[in-house]
């Protein structure tokens, strides 16, 4: 059997590099980051800078991202019969100038990590999603009020919860339980469990809704007990 010459050498070698070249490169800000999923739970744990955690928030839940924000539009609209751009402009006007840098690049970063996913959401929609809880009705209301008409809204949501310690407890410590008293919509996808190690701070384990920045839902610990 004859052995391929110097040009056919050089021709596989350029082969193989193209086939290399071809294999998707990992993004070096979702270094650290993970996700998996149990019993209904999504965990992922995100680390880094702000924008590095938004980044790996928004890549590793593009899909559940996407699909709550179709949620929460179609509940603002059902509550206030208003459009998405009502909200948008509100968060652009009114609270995007009172975000504080760190959560503005959290934000940004999620919509980056979003867009490297094929989502086209900024980091606008994003912060009507993070707020949509206060946009809707308080923040609606008071708009209402200063056009002289008086909104008609849906009543929100309400939670409920208890506390019990000492001898209504087996061992005298405190035991708490709650309950969040949801949509099945929205409530059904607050089902992520995030753990954050930023780099700067304390570590802390959540509860949350994906595309929030915040727990949503009260529920969570950090490294020093809080």
């Amino acid at each position: 059997m004859s052995r391929p010459g110097v040009a056919g050498v050089l021709v596989l070698i350029a082969c193989a590099g193209a086939l290399v070249s071809r294999e998707p490169k990992v993004d070096a800000r979702l270094q650290g980051a993970s996700q998996s999923a149990k019993n209904g739970w999504i965990f992922v744990h995100l680390e880094g800078s702000p924008a590095q955690i938004g980044f790996q928030h928004g890549y590793l839940l593009a899909p559940e991202i996407r699909d709550s924000q179709r949620v929460v539009s179609i509940l603002l609209e059902r509550d206030t019969k208003r459009g998405w751009k009502v909200f948008r402009d509100a968060a652009q006007d009114v609270l995007w100038p009172k975000i504080e840098p760190e959560y503005r690049a959290e934000l940004q970063g999620i919509a980056d990590g979003l867009k490297a996913r094929g989502v086209e959401m900024d980091a606008i929609d994003l912060t009507v999603m993070n707020a949509w809880q206060e946009l809707s009705p308080s923040w609606f209301k008071w708009q209402e009020a200063q056009q002289g008409r008086e909104a008609h809204v849906n009543p929100p949501e309400h939670c409920s919860a208890f506390v019990a310690s000492g001898s209504y407890t087996k061992d005298g410590r405190p035991v708490i339980g709650h309950n969040a008293w949801t949509g099945y919509a929205e409530g059904s996808r607050w089902n992520i469990v995030f753990d954050i190690v930023p780099a700067n701070g304390h570590r802390m384990l959540m509860d949350g809704f994906p595309g929030l920045i915040h727990s949503g839902d009260d529920f969570g610990v950090n490294s020093a007990g809080s």
